[in-house]
């Protein structure tokens, strides 16, 4: 009995482990947006995606279609957020006050050695913000830069940088912000965004990577900034 008493007490510890871990991966869900602004700008986005050749499952887009079409726009609303999350490499909360809280998302950050990867970014937009969101980070700073004086007759740029810092800016970074889509966020309570991810490296690579919507928005204490350990699959030669 106490054998069957321990192994019992085992499983269920290990359940409420796996649930507390499965719940922490769930982005906060926005339950005040109007379905239909949220669905029209879903439909752009989708064309983005396979504009850009990364294009959702099939699976998904037939899931976001249904949810599109439901009359329970709480749960659709739901639906839509539980597809696109799965996507989504970044969480952005703008407060009241225009402030940018940045957390990672529950995408895979998987990049691909000399290529380029898309991924969805979330914002959940409190101030009705809508200006354009911005994406930096200091690994995506160019490895080599022009003298005070401009470019100088030699071929080769004056190399103003450590090796540290060559080694550390391994990365390139660019928001979609072109036809579907449009440069500045809608106001929207939610609407998500394209960001794409460029890998000099192949391997493991730390990146932080931060996020603003002008002068000031900011949230204290860096937390408009995120680090985020990269997977970087080696890239393969062709023959051809």
């Amino acid at each position: 009995m106490r054998v069957l008493s321990f192994a019992l007490t085992l499983v269920l510890c290990v359940a409420v482990f796996l649930a507390a871990t499965n719940s922490a991966q769930q982005l906060p869900k926005v339950e005040q947006v109007e379905l239909q602004p949220l669905t029209a700008q879903v439909r752009r986005l989708i064309e983005a995606t396979d504009y850009l050749g990364a294009p959702l499952a099939v699976a998904d887009k037939q899931a976001l279609e249904r949810a599109s079409n439901l009359t329970d726009t709480v749960r659709a609303r739901r639906e839509i957020q539980d597809v696109l999350d799965r996507y989504s490499l970044f969480d952005i909360h703008i407060n009241p006050e225009s402030r940018v809280k940045v957390a990672q998302g529950q995408a895979k950050p998987e990049l691909t050695e000399s290529g380029w990867r898309t991924f969805l970014v979330k914002v959940r937009n409190e101030a009705g913000v809508t200006a354009q969101l911005k994406a930096e980070s200091l690994n995506a700073q160019k490895v080599f830069s022009r003298g005070k004086g401009g470019f100088s007759s030699s071929p080769r740029p004056a190399q103003t940088i450590t090796e540290r810092d060559v080694r550390d800016r391994w990365l390139d970074l660019a928001m979609f912000d072109k036809p579907p889509l449009k440069p500045q966020l809608s106001g929207l309570e939610l609407e998500y965004r394209i960001i794409q991810l460029y890998s000099r490296d192949a391997g493991r690579r730390e990146a932080r990577i931060g996020f603003n919507v002008g002068q000031g928005s900011q949230d204290i204490g860096f937390r408009n900034e995120t680090d985020i350990l990269f997977a970087c699959q080696p890239a393969m030669d062709v023959s051809l």
